[in-house]
């Protein structure tokens, strides 16, 4: 549009230039013609009649009141494109809000939805607790229950298997299988469960455990008890966690449990099958030659020598003597031969003359 009365202010001032210059020209032609004419009365003059210059005067004043029709031009054909492509980017911009705010308000209903949910599952999650918390409690008191119930018949029943005459009565009865499982589950269990942490040996479970123990080492204290172990599964099941139970539990702290299943193995040794069963098993030898390096406890160092010399006291214990030597060095055998302990000298001192009379009767 500025372009437009730009173009025209110039024309109308090219017009009133033109006019200007016509009206001076008219003047100067007049001028000269009456010069002329004084000058050159005889020649011909040209002269403008007065209707031509009327006309003349009428197409001028009209040019000057009625503006030439403005005309397109580049810049303005440039302006109404840029102006077509403006309105048609806002008319995207205003499609892709109306699109993001659709997806906002979509995602503001999830998440207000996701909130809800969250606080119920916290809700949930809080009473889970509390019903976990109330269940470990139930399940440490039933616990305690058990280990204080068990730790008080098995006690009875360890003090019952004292005597010999009731032994046969207790392996009589349909529950002993099971009874040899709960033993050798239990065992494993605890050994599991407090290797780590040995409970101290008044504790309820400590003496639930060492009244299981203790019933088996009265069991193999009689003929019938050894024979019946050693030929039922159930009972070789629990020989076999003794022997895992020395290797795993820690020494110090569970001597008085190492002590009752070194008793409990050194009364199946004196059954022929027993003594048998314990030769075939790989390891005992250096098994029993650490726990009487290592463990301090005399008691538990006087079984630990009875079950080696019962072990070695069999015909065919040469392997077990070759394989005794070289886990058991000299040197430690006679620094238990001048040990305080009596019992240990004289242990000693028969295991070394039944290794001399085997190898003896070898060469």
């Amino acid at each position: 549009m500025a372009n437009s009365d730009e173009t025209l202010s110039k024309f109308v001032l090219e017009i009133k230039t033109k006019y200007e210059s016509l009206i001076n020209d008219w003047k100067t032609y007049k001028n000269d013609k009456k010069e002329e004419e004084s000058a050159k009365e005889d020649e011909d003059l040209l002269l403008v009649s007065s209707d031509d210059l009327s006309r003349l005067v009428t197409e001028v004043q009209q040019r000057e009141t009625v503006p030439p029709k403005p005309q397109a031009t580049r810049s303005s054909a440039a302006s109404l494109h840029a102006t077509e492509k403006l309105k048609e980017e806002l008319k995207q911009c205003r499609q892709q809000i109306q699109n993001d705010m659709a997806e906002i308000s979509y995602l503001r209903t999830r998440c207000e939805t996701a909130v809800a949910e969250c606080q119920q599952e916290k809700q949930e999650n809080i009473r889970l607790r509390h019903d976990v918390d109330s269940l470990t409690q139930q399940l440490s008191q039933q616990s305690e229950y058990c280990s204080s119930l068990g730790s008080a018949c098995c006690t009875l029943l360890w003090r019952v298997s004292k005597n010999e005459n009731t032994i046969q009565s207790i392996l009589v009865g349909s529950k002993v299988e099971e009874f040899l499982t709960l033993i050798s589950n239990t065992l494993n269990s605890y050994v599991m469960t407090y290797k780590s942490d040995w409970p101290d040996s008044k504790s309820e479970e400590s003496q639930f455990v060492h009244a299981l123990c203790g019933v088996i080492t009265n069991i193999a204290a009689c003929a019938f008890g050894r024979d019946f172990l050693i030929n039922n599964p159930c009972g070789l099941q629990v020989i076999d966690t003794y022997i895992n139970v020395l290797e795993q539990a820690p020494n110090g702290k569970s001597a008085r449990l190492k002590n009752l299943i070194m008793m409990a193995l050194y009364n199946i040794s004196i059954n022929q099958k027993g003594i048998k069963y314990l030769s075939s098993k790989r390891g005992l030898i250096k098994l029993l030659a650490w726990l009487l390096q290592d463990e301090t406890a005399t008691e538990n160092q006087v079984n630990t020598l009875r079950l080696i010399q019962s072990l070695i006291s069999v015909d065919y214990s040469l392997n077990i003597i070759h394989e005794l030597l070289e886990e058991l060095p000299k040197p430690v055998l006679q620094e238990l031969g001048v040990d305080k302990n009596k019992e240990i000298r004289e242990l000693v001192k028969d295991i070394t003359d039944d290794i001399q009379h085997q190898v003896r009767h070898e060469q």
